[in-house]
């Protein structure tokens, strides 16, 4: 085989390809002139190699672990990049995501504390981009116990980037590679104790510091390798103990960052409208569903498509009102109710845009990291190698997220502001005349409400009006706000993440026979606990003024002070919720409940017989826990032909069979068994009820009045009361004195350790700092506080006095592969080498999975009022669960080509790729999960809307698996081992799309027996509307890579140890269904597609002195149309992908695009050698303090083209030093 790869070399380049041989050859010497001869391995042309190919031993240096990289790229067999692991160990990367975002193709998302939580892959998020460590999957940790939307997505912070040997991002694919991505996949490789030569060992030591925190925190870091009886053992050990201290601030001016701004209120009264619904942008089968208490004008049926088109023709408010005329008070309330939210719809295109919310955040996070990775490597004989390997990373998060809101937008129509005028429909309100103060009427003609079914004109505001500014494009940019309260929250969680990797194998090198096989598993668990709690006070006036840089300045009165506990404790009489008026001596503060089997009864009191008390501030224990496995087993056969058959060089077939499964549980609380009869009558049995395990309780003062302290009077009932319905037993309420209560708070009070964007460049006029709250310690001061644990999140007691299992979300997928493919190698004219590889790969998936899938039933009340069918005393809801379990299966064939065409004694290769790839849904979207009710009240009033729907997306078991051709063509230019220019062109033609959450009218209990409990008729032939999974569509994406390494050893003096890579990725998508911005149509591109990513160092290594300037650049990408999965602010009506897609008050308000906006981050990093075993080292990453921004891009900005920022994040510029020793090696 050497024979004949040394003399294929010596064929040179002739004929027509003389000239740029020359060219070639003269760029060539010129870049090579001062370098060092390479061994004939490397200089030699390259024989294409699986990536898992392990021949090369990295060495020490910048330049030799770029020739390294540069080599291997050379060698793949399928378009490949790669970095090693003293490249890895330049960049100031603190795990494999950042290491892996230096490579051509791949863009780094950076979470709020700055660090790579994630990477794409030519436009490929990481549920789409299978991940493997030596061959077996790395698993999710964190998503497990949140929601589990991204257990396909590995979860790679917690590898530390001083573990891996080398990484591999393959853009092609060949047949004996694990599916699972679509535009690329990684592959990690350790090391290995037979790569040392010598023994070896390594220590390194640092601290590092936020700039907001200005903690220090430690990093240790430590190798041992070596090789024992005659060099046959190989052993390494390697450890990893990090801790770090995270900060994150944040300004948002939209609800949770995922709504866009209100549209609520006209303020201008401009006959102009701020928007006009376009028409073309309605789509998806809901759209022509017909409303079922409305008609259209001039008869027929009214669908959200007819609705949108007769709002898109009115040119003033007063049209609504002919397009949509009132109704008379005779007509029934659902159709009175379903005609204004029409003429809300209308009349929403003239309302001006405002912050939907104002919020602050500063959030610390502590993070310690445990990683230990072994392996042990026997040559049994020279030919035949046994392995094993364990990798064992710990990872433990408490993190506190603070957040403050400092103003109320808005207060509409508070009790005692207003008097409703008028008997008819529609009525008006006026002010009331004993208004409180900073409260004032805005648009008495058109700002309609529904009240009791009835349309009531004008809304009352905390708004002074002649504060109101609004610019030219309908945006309110200045506005004094009255009767603000300031809210101050805190969420504590604790995460603990465990991740095990073992791994059993073997590798036999014959002449000609070639065999690996291998045995895997991986677990993961994530345990998680939040608590939270709040506090808030009224204070006063407000003036919001926008800045020009998209957030607003917030002037507070003098009297302000979030400070002073007292000011959280202010004891009130009850508010009047009936009775009329507001006399306490009248009216009913807390009205009458009926004994059930949730409760006692309680009697009636009006306000004069209730004492004072304070808000009731929430206090939340949510815990949660995830798990996932997988196990591997695989083997792969190759045999060598070259010599033995023409052209054919090499033959490989394997097998590989995987076995996942993911279980999580979440809040639990279910009826494990129903009622039997009615309670309070003879034989009446009540229900089983195992209690849920999240804690939901509320904090309160409470001050005694003479009423309250009479006969008959409410008490105050100091102390913990537990909650008497047994599904809520671990919850209740905790009620002080208010001297108490203000002392707890402020012994509970933790001084911020930061300041509030304390170094972001150009801070502006951003609010200061403010306290946060020790959450543990206020919990430790609860009756619940007993309840803040794990005990009840498998298993729990029912009300019965029993054990009895928790709900579990269960998924289990087993995967068998076969492949055969390859290789071949021909010789052409004029010095041309051909070669590659072509081959087929079999999926065969099956899927099982089950979910808890709850019936809630409505039954009326000899009290139901069809005319207020919403009214408490009218219908009774019960419900039970059961299990449901579903499985499918899919079968894929996978073909793949590789086609190299070698030339100029093989230093140019042009290749290209082509295949089919695949990656499964992920499991959870398969699920069937959900609460889904059935409604007597749409038995008894026929005429209204149908109650027959289901709340949580319901999994689709159904989902097809991603499916994509991938193709590739690469130009790639290695004129010496220190070189390396590249240009490629992908072309990614998606068949099938990712999963897509739906409405859907079907049903959803197909082949159950359960019955319902109403009708009497089985489940599974009532119709369901339900939210869900589908198919995503199609798309086609255009992908530009262009790179370059070189080391600059042809220049004089210092300069010949310097050197530069760079790279940038260009994509392009064609899109012509999916989700369009409602307003303009445009079509969005897909979500996280960024159009071009940057990377950029230059270094300098000299055997001494060692520096690096790394430089990422990631343009803007699309994420959603807002609401982006909330449930409010923003409602669209029926449009691909959209969600809140529903006609509920105020009317639709279609949404925006969100994009995260595009960023630029610098790190550097400096290392010195003092000896040849002693080195010094300092990096720092986000130099220059970028801060990252989320918008709405370049739709619907202010009129002066201020950005609608949604929120923007700063997590302060980080930099380490430390020390490290090493002795030994000879890698």
């Amino acid at each position: 085989m050497a024979i004949r790869f040394n003399a294929r070399r010596r064929i040179g380049a002739t004929a027509s390809w003389t000239v740029l041989g020359l060219l070639l050859a003269c760029g060539s010497e010129a870049m090579a002139q001062t370098a060092p001869a390479a061994p004939e391995t490397d200089a030699a042309a390259p024989q294409t190699e699986s990536i898992g190919d392990e021949d090369a031993i990295v060495v020490v240096g910048s330049r030799a672990s770029q020739q390294s990289a540069i080599d291997r790229k050379k060698r793949a067999a399928t378009a490949t990049d790669s970095i090693v692991a003293d490249d890895i160990g330049s960049f100031p990367d603190r795990n494999v995501n950042e290491a892996i975002s230096r490579i051509p193709g791949v863009a780094l998302n950076r979470n709020e504390f700055g660090e790579g939580e994630g990477v794409a892959v030519r436009g490929n998020g990481p549920a789409l981009t299978r991940v493997e460590l030596d061959g077996v999957g790395v698993q999710a940790t964190n998503s497990l116990a949140i929601d589990g939307q991204s257990s396909r997505g590995a979860d790679m912070r917690e590898l530390p980037a001083e573990l891996v040997k080398s990484v591999d991002v393959v853009k092609g694919s060949t047949a004996d590679m694990t599916e699972g991505s679509i535009g690329g996949g990684i592959i990690i490789k350790t090391r290995s104790g037979l790569d040392f030569k010598k023994p070896y060992f390594s220590l390194s030591a640092g601290a590092g510091q936020n700039s907001l925190g200005k903690d220090w925190t430690p990093n240790f870091n430590g190798v041992a390798a070596g090789r024992f009886f005659g060099d046959r053992l190989g052993v390494i050990v390697s450890g990893n103990y990090s801790k770090l201290q995270n900060n994150s601030h944040g300004f948002e001016t939209t609800t949770s960052n995922n709504r866009g701004y209100a549209r609520q209120y006209d303020f201008d009264n401009s006959p102009e409208k701020t928007f006009s619904f376009n028409p073309d942008t309605v789509g998806t089968d809901a759209a022509d569903v017909a409303f079922a208490n409305s008609t259209a004008p001039g008869g027929g049926a009214l669908t959200p498509r007819k609705l949108i088109e007769l709002a898109a023709g009115a040119t003033s408010k007063e049209q609504c009102f002919q397009i949509f005329p009132h109704l008379a008070t005779s007509a029934s309330a659902g159709a009175r109710s379903q005609r204004i939210l029409e003429q809300q719809t209308c009349l929403n295109q003239w309302n001006d845009y405002t912050p939907s919310l104002i919020r602050n955040f500063m959030n610390t996070q502590t993070d310690e990291r445990y990683a230990f990775d072994g392996r042990l490597d026997y040559r049994v004989t020279d030919e035949l190698t046994v392995y094993a390997k364990g990798t064992i990373t710990n990872r433990k998060v408490h993190d506190q997220n603070r957040s403050r809101n400092p103003v109320t937008l808005f207060n509409p129509n508070p009790a005692g502001s207003f008097v409703v005028n008028g008997t008819g429909n529609p009525r008006t309100r006026t002010l009331s005349p004993n208004v409180p103060a900073g409260y004032y009427l805005f648009d008495p003609q058109y700002g309609l409400n529904n009240v009791g079914n009835a349309a009531v004109l004008g809304n009352v505001l905390n708004v002074v009006p002649n504060s109101v500014v609004v610019d030219d494009a309908h945006n309110v940019t200045q506005m004094m706000v009255t009767n603000n309260s300031v809210s101050i929250d805190q969420i504590e969680n604790r995460i603990d993440s465990k991740t095990r990797y073992a791994q059993i194998g073997t590798e036999y090198r014959g002449e000609r026979l070639e065999i690996d096989a291998m045995a895997g598993l991986t677990t993961a668990e994530t345990r998680r606990g939040d608590m939270r709690t709040s506090r808030s006070y009224t204070y006063g006036d407000a003036l919001l003024t926008l800045q020009p840089n998209g957030l607003w300045d917030i002037d507070l009165p003098d009297n302000y002070d979030e400070t002073n506990p007292a000011n959280f404790v202010q004891p009130r009489p009850a508010s009047c919720i009936s009775g009329g008026g507001t006399d306490p001596a009248t009216c009913v503060g807390q009205a009458a409940v009926a004994e059930g089997p949730n409760g006692p009864a309680t009697p009636q009191y009006l306000v004069s017989q209730m004492p004072l008390t304070t808000p009731s501030f929430g206090v939340s224990y949510s815990p949660r826990i995830g798990e996932s496995r997988e196990k591997i087993a695989k083997l792969d056969v190759a045999y060598k032909t070259d010599e033995l058959l023409p052209f054919i060089t090499r033959i490989k077939v394997g097998g590989m069979y995987r076995d996942s499964r993911i279980q999580r549980w979440g809040g639990g609380g279910y009826t494990a068994v129903s009622q039997v009869g009615t309670y309070g009558q003879p034989g009446y049995v009540p229900a089983i009820i195992v209690p849920v395990a999240q804690v939901r309780g509320t904090l309160r003062a409470c001050q005694p009045t003479p009423g309250s302290s009479a006969p008959g009077g409410l008490s105050c009932n100091y102390g913990f009361v537990p909650s008497t319905n047994p599904l809520n037993i671990r919850s209740g309420v905790d009620t002080l004195t208010p001297q108490e209560l203000q002392d707890l708070f402020s012994r509970t009070l933790e001084n911020s350790d930061s300041e509030y964007f304390g170094d972001l460049p150009n801070r502006g006029n951003l609010p200061p700092a403010w306290q946060g709250i020790r959450t543990d310690e206020l919990f430790a001061a609860l009756g619940a506080s007993q309840f803040l644990n794990f005990d009840c999140v498998k298993s729990c007691m029912g009300s019965d006095g029993q054990m009895y299992d928790q709900p579990v979300t269960r998924a289990s997928e087993t995967t068998k592969n076969v492949y055969a493919m390859m290789d071949f190698e021909q010789q052409l004219p004029w010095g041309l080498l051909f070669n590659g590889n072509v081959g087929i790969r079999g999926v065969f998936r099956s899927v099982k999975s089950s979910g808890l899938q709850t019936i809630t039933a409505n039954r009326v009340t000899p009290s139901y009022d069809p005319n207020n069918p919403d009214a408490p005393a009218g219908f009774t809801t019960q419900s039970f669960s059961q299990i449901i379990n579903t499985s499918s299966s899919t079968n894929d064939w996978l073909p793949s080509v590789n086609l190299n065409l070698w030339a100029f004694d093989e230093k140019v290769v042009f290749r290209l790729f082509g295949g089919k790839t695949l990656a499964a849904p992920t499991l959870e979207n398969m699920v069937p999960a959900g609460t889904c009710t059935v409604d007597e009240r749409s038995v008894v009033d026929p005429s209204g809307e149908d109650m027959y729907g289901c709340s949580g997306r319901v999994g689709n078991p159904g989902l097809k698996p991603f499916l994509a051709w991938n193709y590739n063509a690469s130009l790639e230019w290695y004129p010496n081992a220190d070189t390396m220019f590249s240009v490629a062109y992908g072309k990614l033609d998606v068949k099938v799309g990712n999963p897509i959450q739906v409405t859907k009218s079907a049903f959803p209990f197909a082949g159950s027996d359960e019955i319902d409990p109403i009708t009497g008729r089985p489940l599974s032939e009532i119709e369901f509307n339900y939210p869900t999974w589908d198919n995503g569509p199609g798309y086609k994406r255009d992908i530009w890579e262009f790179s370059a390494k070189t080391a600059f050893t042809f220049l004089p003096w210092f300069l010949k140890y310097t050197g530069a890579d760079g790279n940038i990725s260009i994509l392009t998508s064609s899109v012509t269904s999916g989700q369009q911005d409602p307003l303009t149509g445009d079509f969005m591109l897909p979500p996280d597609e960024s159009k071009y990513y940057i990377n950029a160092s230059l270094w300098y290594d000299d055997g001494k002195l060692n520096l690096r300037a790394a430089y990422q650049k990631r343009s803007e990408r699309f994420t959603c149309i807002t609401p982006c999965g909330g449930n409010n602010i923003d409602i669209n009506y029926p449009g691909e992908q959209w969600t809140n897609v529903r006609l509920v008050a105020p009317g639709y308000n279609p949404g925006v695009p969100r994009f995260m906006d595009g960023s630029t981050f610098i790190d550097l990093k400096a290392s010195y050698n003092i000896t040849r075993n002693f080195q010094v080292f300092l990096e720092g990453r986000n130099v220059t303090r970028e801060a990252q921004t989320t918008s709405t891009g370049d739709y619907v900005r202010f009129a002066d083209g201020t950005p609608r920022v949604m929120r923007m994040t700063y997590s302060g510029r980080r930099i380490m030093g430390g020390v490290k020793v090493q002795f030994g090696g000879g890698r």
